[in-house]
């Protein structure tokens, strides 16, 4: 099945029949119940819930409630006025706000020109936006509708974006499809049980209990709620003010602002161990599934070793291509000083049978 999702670092777009083929080879009951812990853009909960697995998801980032509801969420019952809906979006008059004011061609608040989008499709988004939650607000659609026509606003604002896909890293002159007009479309979605949705911290969300939980944690120092930090904003639509150079989030800027419900210990080298081992213990799970990198914060030796000493564990070596920023920055430093960049790494996928004891 082809999955939806917008750029995202970390995607495991490329990776989905390895991750369903290790999956099914420790589980063997067939379809069941599937926790996708840090789901992201929820291509991997889309695939579960395609292959008739009742599936459940959760994720610090808001916009991943969006993603949700339009992916795991949605029924054809429940999604069936979205096609009319977005026709009527269509039709309204482009008017400038938030997000052609911060994003479309402007100076940014310490310098420099923020050039996301066109001031023309700008426009177009901030009053379908607007509409939206004109909609919620009056009770025309409900929760659920809006969050399906804010994840259809953000696939269309992707595919028309100038950056090389993290929301502080924009393009100085015009991506060719940046120039293309936004247009909304429907998004599909698998047919499959109906899923759920946590917004919050992986440490603090009380799940529900599952058969098989799956974890994908940033186990990086880049944080996900800087990298994605508009499409946050579309979701929430409070049009907070910005800073620094790219326009960020003023709450997602270090400092006395700063929200601390954005903080992930996953982004700690002190903190991503002991965070890791807590959470495979509190998850109500039969099994986990982790989805990791040899080049994450805490080494694979010396997370494998901690948990053998509680689980039992298998393990899978999958040669993986690195992201496009791998390429740039510090990547093409080294290539200027005569170095090879580094650009394959290995993903590792670890089996951690709960049930069974070492």
């Amino acid at each position: 099945m082809a999955t939806q999702g917008v750029k995202y670092i970390g995607s495991k777009a490329a990776l989905l029949d390895e991750i369903v083929s290790f999956v099914e080879e420790f589980w063997t009951g067939g379809p069941a119940r599937l926790l996708d812990v840090f789901t992201g853009t929820t291509r991997v909960a889309q695939t579960f819930r395609a292959k008739g697995w009742s599936v459940a998801s959760s994720d610090l980032s808001w916009a991943a409630e969006a993603y949700a509801h339009a992916f795991l969420v949605r029924t054809a019952e429940s999604g069936a006025r979205i096609p009319g809906l977005i026709a009527e979006l269509r039709a309204i008059p482009a008017a400038a706000d938030w997000i052609t004011k911060s994003y479309c061609d402007v100076i940014a608040a310490d310098g420099g020109i923020v050039k996301m989008w066109t001031p023309a499709n700008g426009a177009v988004a901030d009053a379908m936006r607007n509409q939206i939650a004109a909609w919620k607000a009056s009770k025309r659609i409900s929760y659920h509708e809006s969050m399906i026509l804010v994840a259809c606003l953000i696939f269309a604002l992707d595919r028309v974006d100038s950056s090389v896909g993290v929301q502080q890293a924009y393009l100085k002159d015009w991506a060719a499809r940046a120039k293309t007009p936004l247009d909304l479309k429907d998004l599909p979605f698998p047919d499959g049980p109906r899923g759920s949705h946590n917004v919050g911290d992986a440490l603090k969300i009380v799940y529900g209990e599952c058969d098989v939980a799956y974890v994908d944690p940033p186990y990086s120092p880049h944080s996900y709620a800087t990298y994605y930090h508009i499409w946050d904003s579309v979701t929430r639509w409070d049009r907070p003010a910005v800073g620094l150079k790219t326009n960020r989030r003023a709450d997602r800027i270090s400092g006395t602002g700063f929200d601390e419900k954005m903080h992930s210990p996953w982004n700690s080298k002190k903190e991503a161990l002991a965070a890791f081992l807590e959470l495979v213990e509190r998850l109500p799970a039969k099994a986990v599934v982790v989805s990791y990198s040899d080049e994450s914060l805490v080494p694979l030796e010396k997370l494998e070793a901690a948990l053998k000493e509680r689980y039992t564990v298998h393990k899978k070596v999958i040669p993986y291509k690195r992201n496009i920023m791998s390429q740039i920055g510090n990547a093409e430093a080294a290539i200027t000083a005569g170095a090879t960049a580094k650009t394959e790494n290995h993903e590792i996928l670890l089996w951690i049978d709960k049930v069974s004891v070492p």
